[in-house]
């Protein structure tokens, strides 16, 4: 993977792009990124990497499955889970090394986790109100 700059906006665009297709209904999937082993979202026929940008299409749409609500939630903390365990291995991982450059991104791919895991539990949260005024 390409060494970015600490001036280079990429990231913060891929960020953005990955925050905009979740609101618009992408989907945060469990296979990591065959670049640089980061989480992508899929949205239409399109899958791209919030880490590196890395973009790939399918050929074929997968068919629409509506979840329950409360199949909805389980996927998001399982998806919490996920990047959880993925922060908590780089987190312990800060400061053993001695490349300035490698501890940088790894700092940015944990501000980025954090983000996303923030923007997820403000999405439980309205999941969690919305079950409750159905009831």
């Amino acid at each position: 993977m390409p060494k970015m700059s600490v001036s280079d906006n990429k990231y913060k665009e891929n960020l953005k792009d990955a925050a905009e297709s979740l609101l618009k209904g992408g989907t945060l999937l469990s296979e990591p990124c065959e670049k640089c082993s980061g989480i992508q979202v899929r949205k239409n026929n399109e899958t791209k990497c919030i880490i590196c940008g890395n973009k790939t299409s399918t050929e074929t749409q997968e068919p629409a499955k509506d979840l329950s609500s409360s199949e909805q939630l389980n996927y998001k903390d399982s998806i919490n889970v996920k990047i959880g365990n993925r922060l908590a291995e780089l987190i312990g991982k800060i400061g053993t090394d001695t490349n300035l450059i490698e501890e940088e991104q790894r700092l940015r791919v944990i501000e980025y986790y954090i983000k996303i895991l923030e923007k997820s539990n403000f999405v439980n949260e309205i999941l969690r109100l919305s079950n409750q005024n159905v009831k």
